[in-house]
């Protein structure tokens, strides 16, 4: 048994992370970079991206499977997160979007500004937005306790309003994780280092007019993970107010590049179909960008969800506990884990099963079941699925065609 288990090694593919941020943080603050650098889990999760997302099992020096996390779910080519600055509820004209994005069956992220929930005559917004926004795919974001410039306040105020935000969203059931600094503030790291003590694990930011396109790409081509979680590039949609993208024809080239390199790409929208808001974008328009993105290979993803996945499948650990058979092993026990919370970290991962076709697996059996199913048909050779990688024990049994 000791040689049958030397001879079962798990083999994987490396990968690297890098990407520039839209500015680079101002040390000066009320926390300097050094201190937010020491305290930040970012560099543990740099040495985790550096982990395999690719793991091949053998047995005597023959492939026998291989595990492969997809990098974005269902194997799509890029990503996209909609995201909604404004404050829904408190006119129709605010739903004009959220029922263009329902009705395509998309998703779409909005605004927490908790002191402005809070008053009498817009708390009763926060069970509608429960009731008829969540079911839909509608996600919700952390914008700040007040609307305001944090960079502007330091970092023990900074800190104070962004974990009362994060604490008002858990009591209402936002369920928070990610935040969008109000007014494209958090270039400071103090501010940054701010928002992740709070409870957040990444904070999108603002991109203004960059010097070229590929600055608002996140995770392009091989790069596994973005130089910043907590100031996330994103482009801003808008015709006035001197916003940058004022129509889906200015959009599209953008859209198309982040398809052309596999990367994930964040629009901030404001006044959609509201001339009178400050950002205001035509709700044709944002139905144009609705449509391209629908009828194209991305994975429209919430904020939290498309996050999660990134640091999840960076932080990927699968381990082969033990295996049973005659000759080639037919049935093995792996636990497949990330070590992240898993309160927090519950975003399904899109794993694909690759057979040595020389075994002819043509069905695979799973204990516990995945979801309410326990068996997988495997089609030429392949086997897709979706896990949480919450460091369960899985006894995985190959069915063969002799067999």
């Amino acid at each position: 048994m000791n040689n049958w288990i030397r001879g079962l090694a798990l083999a994987f593919c490396l990968g690297s992370c890098a990407e520039n941020p839209t500015k680079a943080p101002d040390p000066t603050s009320n926390m300097d970079a050094a201190r937010f650098e020491a305290s930040s889990s970012l560099a543990v999760r740099a040495k985790l991206a550096d982990k395999p997302d690719t793991y091949v099992v053998r047995h005597g020096g023959e492939e026998v499977f291989r595990v492969k996390a997809l990098k974005w779910r269902n194997g799509h080519k890029g990503a996209v997160s909609i995201t909604y600055d404004a404050p829904w509820g408190i006119d129709p004209v605010f739903s004009l979007a959220t029922d263009a994005v329902i009705a395509r069956d998309l998703r779409m992220d909005l605004e927490i500004v908790s002191s402005a929930l809070q008053h009498f005559t817009r708390y009763p917004i926060i069970q509608r937005m429960q009731q008829e926004l969540r079911p839909h795919g509608i996600g919700f974001f952390g914008h700040g306790h007040e609307h305001i410039h944090y960079d502007w306040y330091g970092f023990g105020a900074a800190y104070e309003a962004f974990r009362t935000n994060f604490q008002l969203m858990q009591q209402w059931g936002f369920e928070p994780k990610t935040y969008a600094y109000p007014h494209w503030a958090g270039t400071l790291s103090g501010t940054q280092a701010a928002n992740r003590q709070a409870g957040f694990i990444a904070a999108r930011g603002g991109i203004r007019r960059p010097a070229a396109r590929d600055e608002y790409y996140i995770c392009p081509d091989d790069i596994r993970e973005p130089s910043n979680w907590y100031f996330l590039p994103s482009v801003i949609m808008g015709s006035k107010d001197g916003t940058d993208i004022p129509d889906h024809d200015v959009l599209q080239p953008i859209l198309r590049g982040a398809l052309n390199t596999g990367a994930w790409v964040i629009l901030t929208y404001h006044a959609i179909g509201n001339p009178e808001g400050w950002g205001y974008y035509p709700l044709p328009e944002f139905e144009r960008d609705l449509d391209y993105i629908a009828g194209r290979d991305f994975w429209n993803g919430n904020l939290d969800a498309i996050t999660a996945y990134i640091q999840e499948r960076n932080a990927l650990d699968i381990q082969i506990v033990r295996y049973f058979g005659v000759g080639t092993p037919k049935q093995f026990e792996l636990t497949i884990g990330d070590g992240l919370d898993n309160t927090l970290y519950d975003e399904p991962l899109t794993f694909e099963f690759s057979f040595n076709p020389e075994h002819q697996v043509r069905r695979v059996h799973f204990d516990p079941p995945i979801g309410e199913v326990s068996s997988f048909e495997v089609e030429a050779d392949h086997l897709r699925l979706h896990m949480v990688p919450d460091e369960r024990r899985y006894a995985l049994v190959l069915e063969r065609d002799t067999e």
